[in-house]
């Protein structure tokens, strides 16, 4: 029983867990039902990166978060080493809608913006690892992963921390479930509480985009809708009431 739970909790969050999913409660938000989920409203808004964000590929060159395709290969770091990862796909996006962004600058003078929920890595105070965090739980202070001069990995203290409301929102998933944006670390995961297990929930996912690169229709990964699919939407609701316990919500 244990082992068919779990497997069926990879199942209800393997796409949840790629993307930042916001909820607006309702005037029954504090009542909880016989299996301990909460009372939300069906509203559900996409969100992730905001729209003055660059990545880097291999290559050297910059690209607008927009421009990126599956395929694409992008810089990341892992394990204090600067590693290759590849796009898988783009999950949601929106050029007309907006959303609330918490935005760091650091003492490097390098910025990013994501929303309040999504992971963002932090040098961790006992050792050189990443400790992942919510965007809303940065402080002053924190150590961010940064890259310098395409080939040198800093630690760089934020020193301006603001909320801000801005327009159009991308949501990327790579390889390895982390990229660079405008050279600073990132999660591609979101309303999780562990990156880790986020990553390895995603293995199914990564298994048919390598297996449709054989055939060459990595194409099919190539999402112009800015909708979110359906089917996302019915694992997140059934995520947050199978498993609430895991999701930041």
């Amino acid at each position: 029983m244990k082992l068919l739970k779990y497997i069926l909790y990879i199942i209800l969050i393997e796409y949840l867990l790629m993307i930042d999913i916001s909820t607006a409660p309702n005037t029954r938000q504090n009542e909880i039902s016989k299996r301990g989920a909460y009372a939300y409203s069906t509203n559900i808004e996409i969100r992730c990166f905001s729209n003055d964000s660059i990545v880097q590929l291999t290559n050297g060159e910059y690209k607008h978060i927009s421009l990126i395709k599956p395929g694409d290969k992008l810089l990341t770091i892992e394990k204090s080493f600067i590693k290759s990862t590849e796009m898988i796909m783009m999950l949601h996006k929106s050029k007309l809608k907006k959303a609330l962004f918490y935005t760091f600058r650091t003492k490097s003078g390098h910025q990013i913006s994501l929303t309040e929920n999504h992971l963002i890595p932090i040098k961790s105070h006992f050792n050189n690892n990443e400790k992942y965090i919510p965007a809303k739980e940065i402080q002053k202070g924190d150590l961010l992963f940064i890259l310098l001069n395409n080939r040198t990995i800093k630690y760089s203290p934020i020193i301006c921390k603001t909320i801000e409301i801005k327009q159009a929102y991308y949501a990327p998933l790579t390889i390895k479930g982390t990229l660079l944006i405008n050279n600073i670390l990132s999660s591609c995961f979101a309303n999780v509480k562990n990156h880790n297990l986020a990553q390895i929930s995603m293995f199914p996912l990564r298994f048919y985009y390598t297996f449709l690169k054989l055939f060459h229709l990595k194409y099919l990964f190539n999402n112009e809708n800015e909708d979110i699919n359906w089917f996302i939407k019915l694992i997140f609701y059934s995520a947050r009431y199978f498993f609430p316990q895991t999701l930041i919500l």
